[in-house]
C-alpha cells in the first residue's frame, strides 16, 4: 500500500513537467469551477457533514489537477477524514480516507458555446479504519456538459456519475449508485461568482431517490488564487452520501499560468 500511494502521489508530479498551458474553456479566463475547464491546479478544502444519524464527518481534501496537452487532464484526491463516531471496536476516528483518482479525462466535443467531457476515475480502498473509509474499490464513470449563456454571464453545466464497487471488504456493503447534478454558475464580476448545485442520489443497493443541495461563492483576490466558501444541506432521502447539512472552505492555487482578468 505504500508503494501504490508514492507512485500516486508521485504521477501527478511527472505530468506536470509535461503539462500544457493552452486554456480549453467555455470562457477566456478559464474558470476553473466549469466542468469543461481543464486548468493544472493544487486545491485544498475542508468541509463538515452532520449526518442525521447524530454524527459528523470532517474531511480535509488536497486535490491535484493536471493538464495534458489539449483535451486530457488527471487528478488525485487524497482525503484526512474525522469520523465522530465511537465504535465498540475502538476503529481509529481519523486518519486517511479512500484516495481517487482520475485515470483519464477527455474532452470529446466542443462547440462555439458547449462543451462534453468524459473521465474515467477510481475510489481505492485505502482508508486506515473501516469509519473513514467505503471498504470497497469503485470505478466511476463520469460525463459533463457544459454551456456557455453570454447574455446571462452564466454557465449552465450537467454531470452525471455512475459508481459501482468491484472488490474491497466482502463483509462492507456494495456501491452502486448514479450521481445527476446539474449546476448553475453566474458571474457577478470576473474576480466573483456564485454556483448552485443540486446533488441527486440514485441508489441501486437499497433502493430509493436523495438529494443534498448546494451553493457556493467564489472569489478571486488575485489572478492565480481563488477563495471560496460553500452551504450545502440534504432535503430528502436516506442514501449515505445525504447529510443534514454542511459547510465547505477552500483554496485553489494555479500553478501554469495565471488567470489574465480583465479590469
Amino acid at each position: 500500500m505504500k508503494k501504490l500511494l508514492g507512485l500516486l502521489l508521485t504521477f501527478p508530479l511527472i505530468s506536470f513537467v509535461h503539462a500544457q498551458t493552452s486554456p480549453d474553456s467555455l470562457v477566456k479566463n478559464s474558470n476553473a469551477d466549469d466542468p469543461s475547464s481543464f486548468i493544472t491546479r493544487l486545491e485544498v478544502f475542508n468541509e463538515l457533514q452532520y449526518h442525521d444519524e447524530d454524527f459528523y464527518l470532517n474531511q480535509t481534501v488536497i486535490r491535484t489537477i493536471v493538464k495534458i496537452g489539449n483535451k486530457f487532464t488527471t487528478r488525485l484526491d487524497v482525503p484526512l477524514v474525522h469520523n465522530s463516531l465511537s465504535t465498540p471496536a475502538g476503529y481509529q476516528q481519523f486518519g486517511l480516507g479512500d484516495i481517487s483518482f482520475r485515470l483519464l479525462g477527455y474532452q470529446l466535443a466542443k462547440a462555439k458555446k458547449s462543451v462534453i467531457t468524459a473521465s474515467f476515475e477510481v475510489s481505492l480502498n485505502t482508508a486506515e479504519s473501516p469509519l473513514l473509509g467505503l471498504g470497497k474499490n469503485v470505478i466511476i464513470p463520469v460525463i459533463t456538459y457544459s454551456k456557455l449563456i453570454p447574455k446571462e454571464k452564466m454557465i449552465f453545466a450537467l454531470f452525471l456519475q455512475q459508481a459501482n464497487s468491484f472488490s474491497g471488504d466482502e463483509a462492507r456493503r456494495t456501491v452502486s449508485f448514479t450521481k445527476v447534478q446539474p449546476i448553475l454558475l453566474k458571474f457577478w464580476s470576473p474576480k466573483v461568482w456564485s454556483i448552485i448545485a443540486p446533488s441527486i442520489f440514485i441508489d441501486y443497493v437499497k433502493g430509493g431517490t436523495s438529494m443534498n443541495l448546494e451553493t457556493r461563492t467564489v472569489f478571486s483576490p488575485v489572478p492565480r488564487m481563488n477563495l471560496w466558501g460553500q452551504a450545502g444541506v440534504g432535503v430528502f432521502g436516506d442514501f449515505g452520501a445525504r447529510y443534514e447539512w454542511s459547510v465547505q472552505v477552500g483554496c485553489r492555487y494555479f500553478l501554469l499560468r495565471a488567470m489574465n482578468w480583465k479590469k
